[in-house]
């Protein structure tokens, strides 16, 4: 019964350890640049970053567009899958403006 039970805590302190469910946004975001372009109708902006050249951020369902301009410098928190296309295109999962120097 102590092993089954040992057991048991073992496993779900791997599961709730292992999920990303509850996780934070906040930390490293996964590329900064400035908007060069953006587009309404696919719900997209396109983003200079300097490491990465340019990407398409796909905004989250819901999201309004009407925010982002060309020009504003913005930091992408992305689900991690960037497809090698040119440009190349991502999912934000967070986005936020960043103030101009």
């Amino acid at each position: 019964m102590k092993k089954t039970l040992l057991f048991g805590f073992i496993l779900l302190f791997f599961l709730v350890g292992c999920s990303q469910k509850g996780a934070s946004l906040k930390g490293e975001y996964d590329l900064t640049g400035v908007i060069t372009e953006v587009n309404t109708e696919g719900n997209q902006i396109l983003v200079e970053d300097k490491h990465i050249g340019l990407v398409w951020i796909s905004l989250l369902e819901g999201s309004d567009i009407n925010v982002y301009q060309v020009g504003q410098t913005v930091a992408v928190w992305s689900d991690g899958k960037i497809r090698e296309s040119y440009p190349a295109q991502t999912n934000a999962l967070n986005i936020e403006i960043l103030p101009e120097n």
